[in-house]
């Protein structure tokens, strides 16, 4: 008499099990490129509601609001003073406009932020936060202080700070200039001085830009762009003086593009875990993904207004 088998031989169930490895193999990099490719959108549509907030402020002041206060001293402004005063940056401005009503009337701006409430500077606002950062599900940090000498450039929070802030992943455009002294050549000299309150972008020291100075076209002007942080954490509520790196927390500059080689990253630029490049929204209102291999020049123009191209 036969008797059927009731089971997977030891050479079967090899075999089963190598399949489903090859096929798990074969569909995990489509999923991953799929929630990847959701969390982009979701990042486009964060610049697309701010784009629009800008919009709406501009149209109700008749001028975007300033990068952030400062203490403007001296006439013309004296640029060492760019990192005093009360800080509030541009982002803190669009929340009547973006949803954010009750958080708004919280804020009070000729107060300034160094005094406000771990209410407001821990206030985690979504719509400022990319899904897609290396600090994703971290929203709240330690960012670090001008104290320590480690805080650089290169990296603002390697040492943390004891004061918690918000982190926001979207940065108003500086321009292609910048607000710290450079030195190019790395010979001790500075070659090019920084100016916060000379910006050649939409959001600089006290800005308050009218649409009408982008000679350059709305259309072609970097507006805001995103920044991850991997680097370093950057902030929604603005320019905190205590802090290392205060100015580059509320303002991108276009030194280099977007995700450039590891030698040429800096905190300043733009940068973003989207493979490829990083988004940013326009001052007309239109968002783009910028490839991290633009011509610098060309991505330069972008980022400023009034360049004459």
């Amino acid at each position: 008499m036969k008797h059927s088998r009731l089971g997977f031989t030891l050479v079967e169930l090899l075999v089963v099990i190598a399949i489903i490895g090859t096929l798990v193999g074969l569909l995990l990099p489509a999923v991953q490129s799929a929630r990847e490719a959701a969390r982009r959108m979701q990042c486009t549509n964060n610049l697309k509601q701010q784009g629009l907030a800008l919009q709406l402020y501009h149209d109700s002041r008749r001028t975007l609001p300033e990068g952030w206060l400062s203490d403007p001293a001296g006439s013309p402004p004296d640029n060492e003073n760019a990192e005093k005063g009360r800080g509030w940056g541009w982002s803190s401005r669009l929340l009547p406009f973006m949803e954010e009503g009750p958080l708004s009337t919280s804020i009070v701006t000729s107060g300034s932020i160094a005094v406000t409430s771990s209410t407001v500077r821990e206030a985690v606002i979504s719509g400022f936060l990319c899904p897609s950062d290396a600090a994703a599900g971290i929203p709240v940090f330690l960012p670090g202080d001008s104290t320590s000498a480690a805080n650089d450039h290169l990296g603002p929070d390697k040492v943390p700070g004891s004061t918690k802030f918000s982190r926001t992943n979207y940065l108003g455009m500086f321009g292609s200039n910048g607000w710290e002294d450079e030195d190019d050549d790395n010979d001790g000299n500075v070659d090019e001085f920084g100016e916060p309150y000379e910006g050649n972008g939409m959001f600089y020291a006290n800005s308050r830009m009218p649409f009408r100075h982008v000679s350059d076209g709305l259309s072609k002007t970097i507006m805001v762009g995103e920044r991850d942080s991997r680097l370093g954490g950057s902030l929604w509520i603005g320019m905190v003086e205590e802090l290392a790196e205060p100015i580059g927390r509320v303002v991108a500059h276009g030194h280099h593009p977007p995700n450039g080689k590891a030698e040429f990253q800096h905190f300043g630029d733009l940068s973003s875990r989207h493979p490829g490049g990083a988004n940013v929204v326009y001052a007309d209102g239109h968002c783009d993904f910028i490839s991290d291999g633009i011509d610098l020049l060309v991505y330069q123009r972008m980022c400023s207004r009034n360049e004459g191209n």
